[in-house]
């Protein structure tokens, strides 16, 4: 690769991006303005809202004309030192025949009733929550029936002679809060920081990457560069130092205006107290800031990479645009576990994409810096950078995503217009999916919830029909579609023996991932009343067991994967097609500690159709892998189920022997099983390559 040629790319590539003012206005303005609106404007706003709220009167009802002692401490406030609520305004007391209407209307801001029972007087406040300042309303009469008790008391007290302080106060007790203003400050700064700077980072590398893709394709430029002299290596580095270059400007500016942002706070005096920021040693944060920056910067090449990749799949600026979205959701999402307090950064969230960022910046915020766990998250993220680099130069080298005119999905065309024997393509079987997956969300979970079993059941033909009804419309010819065709022996055989092998090994996994995340355990004892949901063990395998072999399996390894294979027969192709329709089939269940399990055994059962021909052997097993989870939670004490407990690994305690003893075996069983797929199976894969 020559330093020069990237170089002069990279030049090219910044005089684009330059040139598009929307470009600028991400990467440099909105930096530049968007903390000090948000954080100074935002709190002087805030500020002047509560100070006009709290100057606003109050309109009281009584239900009988109330004691002159408490409506002078309502008014008067004399315990405004200590009160957390300060009623500036007045109150005034209004006469009302109808309570309930008048709280309706906003007449009063509050009725008190006041009942003598029981040689006591007690005071009822009736308020309407969905109208007025109703948490302040509430506040100050509250502080104001305090006071009131308190003089009562004490003039009770007296009367009979006895001492206060003794009596009611034996022992006094404070708080002393020993953290830094510093430490208060950045454990503020750390709940929202990360999140602001990854969404200004996300924003800063988006455009940018639009625009040397997309935007390239669209002014038909691309394909002048790729007649240039210059190797596609040295064409990708170019665009990506660019791409990265402007988002990690971008990212030093969030950064910088952020903290200049911060100084202009603790140097403003007041606003730095209404913010719980006074007399901060602005030094004190010169390495979270430099932390912060570090971080932001790699994880701006990652997001550079990422983007780059989801805009090379498009044919139109527009088309980018679009695409983009569901990375930036992706990227969003992870961002706000900052905001969760119980969530901290350790050997697991250091390695997970974005997570790892954000709950690094807000530990070094709060001053908890690990080395450690830092370099856990520079390495990995390093990898990210590594890993999206290479996946970007391999697209690259695929004409069909740069140039190709991939196949819009077959709904929109007239049935008239399709010819018989149409196959479905991967537009078509990204769109059924997404349909499959909302009607699971939002149709599956309320008759599952409503119907128990039954709404299983429904789910089930909910999920048969969609492919079915698709591929008649397009007029499919199902047998090839499906891959109906009856398996011999050997493809059973050496099926069920890969099964037992994966059988084992996601069973490891599960358990691995239960030692890491113990307070999902509840996802399994909920999946395992939903496998017993009848008492009928007939039922349960009929509904847990027959049904989704049949209705998941036509689904996924019928026209999934079938529209996944059918732009191309490479091996390569081939096998991203097998490896994404497990994946969906993982997060088709949605459960997190399901997702892993289950998208391994979608690329297993994804392979067994693959490699013989018949979706008959994944329904098979499908049925035989539900049939051992109904079975081991019905006869929780069968020989059987205890034999089974030899899976069980204790991750606290590992016994290593009987771990390399688990992996040996799962390694025999799989390359036997396979072994026996492969006799006699080569011909069939030419066969249903053609």
């Amino acid at each position: 690769m020559r330093s020069k040629i990237v170089k002069n790319i990279f030049k090219k590539e910044m005089l684009d991006i330059l040139r598009d003012k929307k470009t600028i206005f991400m990467m440099i303005v909105v930096p530049i303005l968007l903390y000090p609106i948000m954080m100074v404007a935002g709190t002087q706003i805030v500020s002047m809202s509560v100070k006009s709220i709290i100057e606003q009167d109050v309109n009281i009802a009584f239900n009988t004309k109330p004691n002159q002692e408490f409506l002078e401490i309502l008014n008067n406030n004399p315990d405004e030192e200590n009160s957390s609520t300060v009623q500036s305004g007045k109150v005034n007391i209004i006469e009302v025949k109808d309570y309930k209407k008048a709280l309706e209307n906003e007449e009063i801001d509050a009725y008190i009733k006041v009942e003598e029972k029981d040689s006591k007087t007690n005071y009822k406040i009736y308020t309407n929550s969905s109208k007025g300042e109703f948490n302040r309303v509430v506040d100050t009469l509250k502080e104001a029936l305090n006071q009131y008790k308190e003089n009562l008391i004490d003039k009770n007290l007296e009367k009979e002679g006895l001492d206060k302080q003794k009596i009611l106060e034996p022992i006094e007790y404070q708080t002393v809060d020993v953290a830094k203003n510093e430490e208060i400050a950045g454990s503020i700064l750390g709940q929202v920081l990360p999140f602001i700077l990854v969404i200004g980072v996300l924003l800063g590398a988006i455009y940018p990457a639009i625009d040397v893709m997309a935007g390239e394709k669209e002014r038909g430029t691309l394909e002048t560069l790729f007649t240039l002299p210059i190797s596609n290596l040295e064409l990708v580095m170019g665009k990506y130092m660019a791409v990265s270059f402007s988002a990690i400007t971008t990212a030093f500016l969030n950064v910088l205006s952020i903290g200049l942002t911060m100084v202009f706070i603790v140097t403003s005096g007041g606003l730095a107290e209404q913010l719980g920021m006074g007399n901060i040693k602005l030094s004190s944060l010169v390495f979270p800031a430099l932390m912060s920056v570090v971080c932001i910067c790699l994880f701006a090449m990652v997001v550079s990479a990422v983007s780059m990749c989801v805009c090379s799949l498009a044919r139109s600026f527009k088309d980018a645009q679009n695409y983009i979205t569901p990375v930036m959701l992706l990227v969003m999402l992870p961002s706000y576990v900052s905001m969760i307090p119980n969530v901290e950064l350790d050997k697991v969230t250091s390695i997970i994409p974005v997570v790892n960022i954000s709950l690094l910046i807000k530990s070094v915020l709060l001053f908890k810096s690990d080395v450690g766990l830092i370099g856990m998250v520079l390495v990995s993220n390093i990898a990210f950078v590594i890993l999206s680099v290479m996946l970007l130069s391999k697209m690259f080298n695929s004409e069909d995503i740069l140039f190709g005119n991939s196949k819009s999905f077959s709904l929109l065309e007239k049935r008239s217009n399709i010819k018989k024997g149409s196959m479905p393509g991967v537009s078509d079987g990204i769109t059924l999916y997404g349909v499959g997956l909302v009607l699971l969300i939002y149709v599956g979970s309320i008759v599952q919830m409503k119907f128990g079993m039954t709404g299983l059941a429904i789910t089930q033909a909910m999920i048969i029909l969609l492919p079915l009804l698709y591929a008649y419309y397009i007029k499919s010819d199902f047998k090839k579609l499906l891959s109906i065709k009856l398996p011999k022996i050997q493809d059973i055989v050496g099926g069920l023996i890969v099964w037992m092998g994966v059988f084992i090994a996601i069973n490891i996994i599960t358990q691995f991932l239960v030692y890491i995340f113990p307070q999902n355990i509840e996802v399994i004892e909920a999946l395992n009343k939903t496998l017993l949901g009848e008492k009928n063990i007939l039922i349960n395998l009929l509904i847990v067991a027959v049904l989704p072999g049949i209705c998941e399996e036509v689904f996924f390894r019928g026209f999934v994967f079938s529209a996944f294979r059918n732009d191309s027969n490479s091996k390569k192709s081939i096998g991203t097609a097998i490896i994404a329709t497990g994946i969906l089939f993982g997060f088709m269940h949605i459960d997190f500690l399901r997702i892993i399990p289950t998208s391994i055994l979608g690329i297993v059962f994804t392979y067994f159709v693959y490699k013989t021909g018949s979706i008959f052997v994944p329904m098979f097993i499908h049925f035989v892998n539900n049939t051992v989870s109904i079975l081991a939670g019905s006869y929780p004490n069968s020989n059987v189920v205890k034999g089974l407990g030899f899976i069980e690994v204790n991750f606290s305690h590992p016994n290593i022997g009987k771990l390399l003893i688990l992996i040996a075996l799962i390694i025999i069983l799989v390359f036997v099983g396979l072994k026996i797929l492969n006799i006699g199976n080569t011909s069939k894969i030419k066969e249903i390559k053609e």
